[in-house]
């Protein structure tokens, strides 16, 4: 470190720089201020992009990668910044430059896709919008004056067809510096950090954070790794550790972006030579997961005061990335040493700003608590600043506030916090300021600027009649699957291949659409690394000459028969591929069988008068061998190393001559006027012997028997008849591909239910979706033997991991429960309680980790919480409420569970539960109370609803660009929300409709992940709304409306939900939107299985619903929705409706279950047209316990059918 010795008004500069990259060289003569150029990577203090990382004299590119040269047209550019769309530089200008020069293009590839917006905000104001550019388009010239202004924003938008190919080149920037004079009327009071962090201390010696990972528990003495250091007397008394080693230091809930430090002990006597200082900085993902690092810079020593600054190029990750903690160590001597304060100054600045507050009527608390975040509180000129104040609500407030600038980062905002009695709110002054006003209606919380015309009277009367999202929704028409298809839909999602086996069966496979057969000749293990994917070593790859488009489809609409079909030269061409079973059935299990036969047929025939030409190859290929190919006849053996690989026979026109050519065989000649050839290869998924295949049958049979098979897998489930034959369709193919993506444990016969066909493998969180999903389908079998493989999977410290997550835990209870729930088969739970309660046990053991109480004795906000975590890709630990929400319903429900079959651990499991349940919502409401609310289309602002605790805002914007530029769907699919269906918050509550409204108004708007830009989805409201926008079925919102019988936005969730993902030729789901990862991705399907359920039953406490949220678009005259064999609580259920609405009425027979009988049935039947219920009758009686408003019938179950007609 360099030493020097200053004046107290050298002490009080604050000086700022960052470096990387120099693409300029400043010049030192100032008398040429006007020409002297300032390196402009030293002013850039943020940046963000929607994909890749920026380029430096280069292009944008993903990271890691080798970037392309800049390049506009045809001219390549040495010098620039490659940007992408949609992303924002931010450049610290401090005052001291004159203006901003650079060209603007858009980068040249071959595709030719490019097409953005450039834009130039100087403080704030947009002075350059460059309209829409393409890669045609040449460059555009800038030259912008900046005198006196602190702020430079340069942004990239998409031209409104999504960010594909939008690499967004700023070419040749330079920054010119001003004059001496202009410097020096530009000043601006940077902002300290320091009064909003914990004064803590650690251990100096331990370098690293917590030594576990994603997926290990946390050491009890890891949850905390600093301790608090309180102020006593002469100020905050320094920890001495070890041999006289002081260490004391700030921690803040978010990572700050820091400029300078400063240390003020008590007095100089306190204060350690300088040179025996350290200073060290916290890098890495979290504040659990990192290592402390050295803060080299010029240490400056004014009387009992030390400070620090440093150049940023020398700590990069420090300037770019910011960090959560700094500490300070130094020797102390025997009498000790005290602090009397630091300063944390960081990138953002400060301004005043003069505010009103008012509270609307409903607000009866006599008191409210105003704490400022980020700021500083003037109630009036002669009083010093303070960080908080009591409000009484019922007169109207004046202050001032200090208050920092608006940046893009976050972590800096200013926000003022309202606390009563029964909650809180908070109010960014950053959108008071953009606004004019903000006005949190459910909170009564109205805030303006001083000079606003805006009253809360005029905001009240302005926004009271405008209706959010899901108004307007309510007062739509029912949704329909067909509109759904056509404006949502993207045919690309049509693509991609299909895996095929009998059902759970380990030899799996791939049809491809090019006609490709992939394969292995060993089975798959039932279980593997969350991170592989699935390949093939041997292929079948047919070619044929002159084939154009052709189309796929399932042969029946739903078996797993996918079919090829185009034309060749005036024949027409098919393959149909399959998996059929052979042999004897393998021991106990319901699907296996010894022998799976892949069977794939080629069809030409010639519907002609006259012959037409047939050129076909068939070529196989073997990783790491060479199959031999034996021609006889009409049949073809292939081996490899001795052993069959396939057979293939093939009979019909003559006219076609057949060869062999090293591994391919070839069908050359004319095809004879109206004949056809069929060519069959029989792939074996066993050690064949040549006479197994040769006997064989023909094809149609054996697909015939698959066909048979299929049906007869399905038997035992829920059946489900509608009026739209292609969603009925996808309902029963949903459940097939369940059923060929898992894998089988051959040991015991257990099921890992895989939540893709091509990779992850059974992954111990969204494995549940498959299995809940499936056992709400009626799929009893698959669901005790899936849980059955996660139940062995349990490790000695109790807990279940596969190595993604650990939130796997508390869902895997969670579904474990339900299964109870809807099988009432004791004797199985009975058999499992025992590791059950232990790992229950383990939940309640890790929520006594982070029972903590701060210096005043009140409980921390994490008191009583899952230590952090991770629950998807994203691997930074973070207290998420989606966390604790599962784990909460894993230990609640799985404890009532044992409960009902008395075990004795279950009363104290669910005492934990309900601590625990109180524990979130504190921690939860306290979080709601210091997050920023957010606008709703009415023109008010609803509170907020956080995603984690110690995040004051959105996480795209607090982690900007993590987890490869998705950490903002964190807040949407992994939102807090999830705290509704786990049963931590109240679905009807203000809370739960603050959460609904912030998605319906503006996280399901927003771009998704590889399709539907916001431009497109506020066009398109009604059909682009409703789901979330990189994985929809992550985002419970549909399960939400289940639980507040919202009728109309359940149907508009379900059915635009499906086409994001759906392949309409094969019937599944692909994970992501554009084809994007993993192919029938069932935890996706498993999900929309669950939906499928929902909407045609439920379980409400005593109650059976049934057809609670279905269409009445289905209930037209003639239609009918049939459902038998759905599972409940209360046993096996059956019900029809029969429309006969042209006669005025409408029919309903129900078979009531009879295991535990429910306290009564409510039948919901919806006109068509919307007319109210006229009269009931039940049998041969009237009834009048009916709701017209509700569309719903009260009925009493009893042991037969009952009958009932609906009249209008």
């Amino acid at each position: 470190m360099q030493i020097r010795l200053v004046t107290p008004t050298q002490f009080l500069c604050v000086i700022s720089i960052l470096s990387f990259l120099f693409i300029g060289t400043a010049r030192s003569d100032d008398s040429n201020a006007a020409f002297q150029t300032i390196p402009i990577l030293d002013r850039i203090v943020f940046s963000t992009q929607s994909w890749g990382e920026l380029g430096i004299d280069a292009c944008a590119h993903a990271p890691g990668k080798e970037p392309m040269k800049l390049q506009v047209g045809d001219e390549v550019y040495e010098k620039g910044l490659g940007h992408h769309a949609n992303g924002e530089i931010l450049f610290d200008l401090g005052g001291d430059c004159a203006s901003f020069e650079t060209s603007v293009g858009v980068q040249k590839q071959a595709q030719n896709q490019g097409s953005v917006i450039f834009k130039v905000r100087v403080d704030g104001e947009e002075v350059f919008d460059s309209g829409l550019m393409r890669e045609s388009d040449p460059l555009k010239e800038i030259r912008i004056p900046v005198e006196g202004a602190f702020d430079l924003e340069l942004i990239v938008e998409d031209g409104g067809d999504g960010i594909t190919c939008d690499c967004a080149n700023w070419i040749n920037p330079v920054l010119t510096a001003a004059s001496k004079e202009a410097r020096a009327r530009a000043k601006r009071q940077r902002f300290d950090a320091a009064p909003y962090a914990r004064m803590v201390t650690w251990d100096p010696e331990r370098m690293d954070g917590a030594r576990s990972n994603r997926v290990q528990e946390f050491a009890r003495d890891e949850v905390f790794l600093e301790s608090p250091v309180v102020y006593r007397g002469r100020g905050y008394e320094v920890p001495v550790w070890g041999e006289g080693t002081g260490c004391i230091g700030l921690q803040w809930a978010e990572r700050r972006l820091l400029k300078k430090l400063a240390i003020h002990f008590s007095d100089r006597v306190d204060a350690p030579p300088a040179d025996r200082i350290h200073v060290q900085y916290w890098a890495g993902e979290s504040p659990w997961q990192g290592e402390w690092k050295p803060l080299e810079g010029a240490i400056e020593v004014e009387g009992p005061s030390i400070v620090l600054s440093w150049d940023a190029k020398d700590h990069p990750d420090l300037a770019r990335k910011g960090t959560e903690k700094v500490r300070w160590i130094f020797p102390v001597s025997k009498q000790g040493s005290f602090v009397q304060q630091f300063d944390a100054w960081t990138q953002s600045h400060c301004e005043t700003t003069d505010l009103r507050l008012e509270a609307a009527e409903g607000v009866t608390a006599s008191t409210c608590e105003v704490l400022i975040y980020n700021g500083s509180i003037f109630p009036s000129n002669e009083i010093d600043p303070l960080q908080r104040i009591v409000w009484r609500p019922s007169q109207p407030l004046l202050l001032r506030v200090l208050n920092t600038v608006p940046r893009p980062w976050k972590s800096d905002q200013t926000n003022l916090c309202f606390s009563f009695a029964n909650g809180g709110c908070a109010v960014s002054v950053e959108d008071v300021k953009k606004n004019k006003s903000v006005f949190v209606r459910d909170a009564g919380i109205f805030v303006s600027l001083i000079d606003s015309e805006e009253t809360l009277k005029s905001i009240d009367l302005a926004t009271s009649g405008r209706r959010t999202i899901l108004d307007q929704v309510r007062d739509a028409p029912d949704q329909t699957f067909k509109q759904a298809m056509e404006h949502v839909h993207n045919p690309i999602q049509d693509l991609g291949p299909m895996m095929l086996s009998l059902a759970c069966d380990n030899r799996k496979f791939v049809a491809h659409r090019d006609g490709g057969i992939e394969f292995n000749r060993v089975d798959d293990l039932p279980g593997t690394i969350w991170g592989g994917q699935w390949k093939g070593s041997c292929w079948i790859r047919p070619s044929v000459r002159g084939l154009g488009e052709v189309t796929r489809r399932l042969d029946g609409g739903w078996t797993p028969l996918p079919v090829l079909a185009g034309e060749a030269n005036g024949a027409t061409y098919t393959q149909r591929t399959f998996v059929a079973p052979l042999g004897e059935r393998r021991g106990e299990s319901p699907w296996l069988f010894e022998k799976p036969l892949c069977v794939t047929e080629w069809r030409f025939e010639n519907p002609t008068d006259s012959s037409v030409e047939v050129v076909f190859d068939l070529s196989f290929s073997v990783k790491d061998a060479t199959p031999s190919l034996s021609l006889k006849n009409d049949k073809v053996w292939v081996e490899v190393e001795g052993k069959p690989l396939a057979f293939v026979r093939f009979g019909g026109s003559s006219g076609l001559q057949v060869s062999n050519e090293g591994s391919t065989l070839r069908w050359r000649g004319d095809l004879d006027a109206r004949s056809q050839i069929e060519i069959v290869c029989l792939t074996p998924g066993w050690e064949a012997t040549p006479s197994e295949l040769e006997e064989a049958s023909e094809s149609d049979e054996l697909a015939n028997r698959t066909k048979e098979y299929w049906e007869g897998v399905l038997a035992p489930a829920m059946k489900v008849r509608i009026p739209d034959p292609f969603l009925e369709n996808v309902i029963r193919a949903s459940q097939v591909h369940c059923l060929l993506a898992a894998r089988n444990d051959r040991s015991d016969g257990s099921i890992a239910a895989w939540i893709a066909s091509d990779r992850y493998g059974p992954l111990e969180s969204e494995a549940h979706s498959v299995i809940l999903g499936m056992d709400r389908m009626g799929h009893e079998e698959f669901a005790t033997r899936s849980l059955d493989y996660f139940i062995k999977q349990y490790n000695d410290a109790g807990y279940l991991t596969t190595g993604y997550t650990l939130m796997g835990t508390g869902w895997h209870l969670w579904t474990l429960a339900e299964h109870f729930d809807l099988r009432r088969n004791r004797e199985w739970l009975e058999s499992v309680a025992p590791e059950v309660a232990r790992v229950c046990e383990w939940i309640s053991d890790q929520l006594e980790k982070t029972k903590r109480l701060d210096p005043s004795g009140k409980p921390l906000p994490e008191y009583g919480l899952m230590p952090p975590g991770v629950v998807a890709d994203w691997n930074r630990f973070l207290y998420r409420f989606v966390f604790q929400a599962h784990y909460y319903a894993g230990l609640h429900d799985a404890a009532e569970a044992l409960a009902e079959i008395g075990n004795s651990s279950a009363s104290a499991l669910l005492e934990s539960a309900s601590e625990f349940k109180s524990n979130i919502l504190r921690a939860y409401r306290w979080s709601v109370a210091r997050t920023p609310a957010f606008e709703l289309r009415t023109g008010c602002w609803s509170s907020s609803d956080p995603s984690a605790l110690y995040c004051f805002g959105p996480m795209g914007e607090v982690f900007p660009g993590e987890d490869g530029n998705r950490s903002w769907c964190y807040d949407v699919e992994l939102g807090a929300h999830h705290l509704i269906p786990t049963g931590v918050i109240d679905p009807h509550s203000t809370e739960a409709e603050a959460m609904i409204n912030h998605l319906e108004d503006f996280q399901f708007f927003q771009s998704g992940m590889g399709e539907y830009p916001r431009e497109r989805n506020e066009a398109d409201r009604f059909n682009l709304g409703g789901f979330a926008k990189v994985q929809p079925y992550y985002c419970r919102i549909a399960d939400i409306y289940a639980l507040r019988d919202e009728v109309k936005p359940f149907i508009r969730s379900y059915f635009n939900a499906i086409p994001t993902l759906l392949s309409r030729e094969i019937l599944s789901f692909w994970e992501h939107f554009h084809n994007i990862a993993a192919w029938n991705k069932t935890h996706e399907t498993g999900w929309f299985l669950s939906q499928t359920r929902t909407m045609f039953l439920m379980e409400r406490g005593g109650e059976l619903w049934l057809a609670p949220f279905v269409t009445n678009n289905w209930l037209m005259d003639g239609m009918e929705v049939s459902i038998e064999n759905a599972p409940t609580h209360f046993g096996p259920v059956d019900y029809r409706l029969i429309s006969s609405v042209n006669q005025g009425f409408i029919d309903a027979i129900i078979e009531p279950p009879k295991r535990n009988p429910p306290e009564s049935i409510v039948l919901r039947v919806r006109h068509p047209e919307g007319k109210p219920i006229k009269t009931v009758r039940v049998g041969d009686r009237d009834w009048k316990d009916f709701d017209r408003e509700k569309e719903t019938i009260r009925l009493t179950p009893g042991e037969k059918a009952i009958h009932v007609r609906v009249e209008y």
